[in-house]
C-alpha cells in the first residue's frame, strides 16, 4: 500500500526545488510576439513528428499554419490526427501545459478556440519571465539557437537566466565553393587554404567568447555518425584542396559537391579542433547523442560509443552528453561511470516518455554516481512546453525517489539531497564554475 504522507512528502519537496536547465531553443520573446499564436503552434515542435508518424500528410500539416485558411477548416484537418497522437508524452506534455497555464483541461472542438485566444494574448505579457522563473522555479538556462531553423534573430537571449550556445555547424559541414564564397562573404575574409579556415575559426571563437557565448555545441549526428576519427592535418588540408578543385557555382550551371565519405576526414579534424578550443575557453561541450527530432532519421549514427576516443584523448573536457543516449542508454551510464569528464544528460527524455525517463533514472541512480548526472533539460522551441515538461520530469523524479525511499535504498534526506543535485546543483558546477 501507497504511504501518501510520504509520497505527498517527498511531491512537495521536489516540485519546489530550483532547476538549472541544461536544454532549450527558446527564441526571443519580441520574435515570439511577431509570430501567430494558436492552437496548432503548440504542436510546431515535438508532436509535429508524431503527426507525421501517424499519418498526416506535409500539405496538411503546412495548412495548420495558414492564416488564409479559417481556424474551423484547419481544426478540422488537425482533429483527426490529434486523436491518434493524444497518447504519446509529447501530447501529453502539452496538455499538462495547457490545463496548468491557460485553465483549460483537454484540447477539443469546444477549447480550441479559446485556447488559441489565450495563447494571442500572452503577447501582452513578460509569458517568459512568468512561465520560466515564477511556474518553473527555472534560475537558468542553457540556450541554443544559433543556426537553427526557423529563428530570425540568433543572438543571445536577453536574459540573465540564459547561457548562450556556440554551434559550429556550418564550419564543420562545408562541402562546396559556395560554402567558402559565403564564409568569404560573411566575415570578411580569404580562404585559399585550410590554415586560413583555421584561421577564421579562431577569430569566431573569439568574438563569440566577447559575445557571451559560454559552451560548444555539436549537432552533426543529424547528417552523419558522431565517429570522430583522430585526422592528421595533411589529410584534412587533402580533402580542403578539394573543394578548390569543385566546378564553381554559376547561374546555369550545378553546383558540386564532395561527398560524405570525402569530407568525413575533413570534419572529423575539425570537430577535434573545436574541441580543443572549448578546452582553451573552458567551455564544456555538449553532444547530441541518440534520438533524432523529426522522421526517418538514422538512429544508428548517435551511438555515445562512438565518442570514446574523445573522452579519452580531452580528460580536461567536460562533455555534456545529450537525451540520455537513448536507444543507447544503458551504454552512455557505462561511460559516464567510468568517465570523470563525461556527464549525462536526461535532457528532452522527460517528453520522449514518461515511463522511460523513470527507467533509465532507476538506473542511473544505481550506476552513476550522483554528481555526474543532470535531470532536466526542456529542449523546446515552445516555451509552454518547457513548463509541462520540467512539472512531469518533477513527478517523475519524485515517484522514482519515493520508490528508493520505500525500498530503504534513500533515507528521505538522502533522496531530497539528491534530487536538488541532480536538478540544480551538479549543472551548476559544471556550467557556472
Amino acid at each position: 500500500m501507497k504511504d501518501k504522507k510520504l509520497f505527498d512528502e517527498i511531491k512537495e519537496a521536489v516540485s519546489s526545488l530550483p532547476i538549472f536547465d541544461t536544454h532549450e531553443h527558446l527564441m526571443h520573446e519580441e520574435e515570439r510576439r511577431q509570430n501567430e499564436l494558436d492552437v496548432f503552434y503548440l504542436f510546431s515542435h515535438y508532436a509535429a513528428s508524431d503527426l507525421v508518424s501517424s499519418g498526416m500528410q506535409e500539405n496538411e500539416y503546412s495548412m495548420l499554419f495558414d492564416r488564409e485558411i479559417s481556424i474551423e477548416k484547419r481544426w478540422k484537418i488537425f482533429s483527426r490526427h490529434l486523436e491518434n497522437i493524444k497518447n504519446t508524452s509529447y501530447t501529453k506534455t502539452i496538455l499538462e501545459a495547457v490545463k496548468d497555464l491557460f485553465g483549460i483541461d483537454d484540447i477539443n472542438e469546444t477549447t480550441y478556440e479559446q485556447l488559441s485566444g489565450k495563447l494571442e494574448n500572452t503577447k501582452s505579457m513578460n509569458w517568459y519571465d512568468y512561465v520560466l522563473n515564477e511556474g518553473s522555479n527555472i534560475k537558468f538556462m542553457v540556450n541554443f539557437i544559433e543556426n537553427m531553423p526557423g529563428i530570425n534573430n540568433q543572438k543571445p537571449l536577453n536574459r540573465k537566466d540564459s547561457i548562450a550556445v556556440k554551434n559550429f555547424e556550418d564550419i564543420i559541414s562545408v562541402c562546396c565553393m559556395e560554402d567558402i564564397f559565403k564564409f568569404e562573404e560573411k566575415y570578411g575574409v580569404n580562404i585559399y587554404c585550410l590554415k586560413d579556415y583555421l584561421d577564421l575559426i579562431d577569430s569566431i571563437v573569439e568574438e563569440s567568447a566577447d559575445q557571451g557565448y559560454k559552451v560548444l555545441k555539436i549537432v552533426i549526428a543529424y547528417f552523419r555518425t558522431i565517429r570522430f576519427d583522430e585526422t592528421s592535418f595533411s589529410d584534412a588540408d587533402a580533402v580542403f584542396t578539394k573543394l578548390f578543385k569543385l566546378k564553381d557555382y554559376g547561374f546555369f550551371e550545378k553546383i558540386d559537391f564532395l561527398s560524405k565519405d570525402e569530407l568525413k576526414p575533413l570534419q572529423d579534424y575539425l570537430v577535434h579542433y573545436l574541441i580543443k578550443k572549448a578546452i582553451e575557453k573552458s567551455w564544456p561541450v555538449q553532444i547530441h547523442t541518440g534520438l533524432l527530432n523529426g522522421n526517418r532519421g538514422d538512429v544508428s549514427n548517435t551511438n555515445p560509443c562512438f565518442l570514446i576516443n574523445l573522452f579519452l584523448k580531452y580528460k580536461k573536457c567536460r562533455f555534456d552528453i545529450f537525451h540520455a543516449g537513448f536507444p543507447y542508454s544503458s551504454e552512455l551510464i557505462t561511460i559516464a561511470k567510468q568517465f570523470p569528464n563525461v556527464y549525462f544528460d536526461f535532457c528532452w527524455i522527460q517528453q520522449v516518455s514518461f515511463a522511460l525517463y523513470g527507467e533509465i533514472l532507476n538506473l542511473a541512480i544505481e550506476t552513476i554516481p550522483s554528481n555526474k548526472i543532470f535531470a532536466f533539460g526542456g529542449d523546446n522551441f515552445i516555451v509552454e512546453c518547457t513548463y509541462g515538461s520540467q512539472k512531469k520530469a518533477r513527478k517523475i523524479i519524485s515517484d522514482v525517489l519515493y520508490k528508493k525511499i520505500t525500498e530503504n535504498y534513500f533515507s528521505f534526506d538522502e533522496a531530497v539531497k539528491f534530487a536538488e543535485k541532480i536538478l540544480y546543483h551538479n549543472p551548476v558546477e559544471v556550467y557556472l564554475y
